[in-house]
């Protein structure tokens, strides 16, 4: 055998048939073990998994396709999670204290503590880059005004900084984390309309415009229950809920109208969208695309949106329904795709100032 290109093919099968986080740490190792990991009958896809805590026994329980495993984390007993990226975790363990941590490979950074109130918290590239910066929004009331308070914390840094928004048009920000689109941070209200953030000109009264009317129907406008926004080959895409979530909708942003426009059908996309984290992968062969995957379960399995059938559907196939009675809904549950690990413990450290008071 002269590399692992060449294992046995009974020794490939396991590979094959290794949990897609096993799979993918074991691909990314090297170039031969890359493509040893890729020699099988299954087209490899590291898919995300819907992760969700276990009041009654403490225990993250991990749920991907047919797929279940779980994962104490003793040291994260009442952490609540912000924000899912890069197989990365924003968590809090109260609205001051923040942390990213890594549950494929235990890993934790700590960060400085904001005394600053949010809706929303999330961050843009790895916590281990240098260009990592971490972002919450939140309304603030001002008589008759809404106005909006935004802070910020770039990697290196030991203080957040904190700017006030004063617009004369009401942007309340939905439960939807933002995107980062050609520079500037894409927002979603309560509405559907947009706010656009240049993360350049922060602090100056230019940095934050809102767009209204975005939705063209006013009575959708006024009944959406869910929102969700992602960003996929270069274009952003909405899912709007309504209707007590009997009513599914998906929009394609025209960015020169700064308008949504309706989509009837995703073509070989699919979502995986929660409030803390939505990803997007394309599925050539169309058996998965087409389709949304909610934080629902039916019993223990993966529930889907169908974009061809307007129903929701169990992954095994033994549930279909226009309304999704007799789910649960896992509300503060999230996304996430694991990568493999490949920073030293030097990356780990936020700032000086932050690691010091730690230790």
């Amino acid at each position: 055998m002269t590399g692992w290109a060449d294992l046995p093919e009974e020794l490939l099968s396991l590979i094959s048939n290794l949990f897609d986080v096993d799979r993918c740490i074991f691909s990314l190792v090297c170039k031969s073990w890359n493509a040893a990991s890729t020699i099988s009958i299954s087209p490899y896809r590291c898919s995300p998994y819907l992760m969700s805590f276990q009041l009654a026994n403490g225990a993250w329980k991990f749920f991907q396709d047919n797929d279940i495993f779980y994962k104490m984390f003793p040291k994260l007993p009442r952490a609540e999670i912000r924000c899912s990226k890069y197989g990365w975790l924003l968590m809090s363990e109260n609205p001051r204290s923040l942390f990213f941590f890594d549950p494929f490979n235990r890993r934790r950074i700590y960060l400085p503590k904001s005394n600053f109130p949010y809706t929303i918290i999330c961050f843009f590239y790895k916590p281990t880059s240098p260009h990592c910066f971490i972002v919450g929004i939140a309304n603030r009331l001002d008589g008759l005004s809404v106005d909006i308070g935004v802070l910020m914390l770039n990697h290196g840094e030991s203080k957040w900084k904190k700017y006030t928004y004063h617009s004369k048009t009401p942007f309340y920000v939905s439960i939807c984390n933002p995107v980062l689109h050609r520079g500037l941070l894409y927002c979603l209200d309560v509405e559907g309309n947009i706010a656009t953030f240049d993360i350049n000109k922060h602090g100056t009264g230019t940095s934050w415009i809102v767009h209204t009317k975005c939705i063209f129907s006013p009575q959708l406008r006024q009944k959406i229950h869910q929102h969700f926004l992602i960003k996929v080959c270069d274009i952003l895409f909405a899912i709007f809920v309504a209707h007590e979530q009997r009513e599914v909708n998906v929009f394609k942003f025209l960015e020169p109208d700064m308008k949504w426009e309706v989509v009837h059908d995703l073509g070989d996309k699919m979502f995986y969208v929660s409030h803390t984290a939505c990803f997007a992968q394309i599925d050539p062969q169309t058996s998965m695309a087409n389709k949304i995957y909610f934080p629902k379960l039916h019993g223990d399995d993966s529930v889907f949106y169908s974009l061809k059938t307007r129903k929701y559907h169990s992954f095994k196939g033994d549930y279909s329904s226009k309304e999704p009675y007799g789910l649960k809904d896992l509300a503060f549950a999230t996304w996430i795709v694991p990568t493999p690990f490949e920073e030293f413990s030097r990356d780990l450290a936020w700032c000086p100032e932050v690691d010091n008071a730690i230790n």
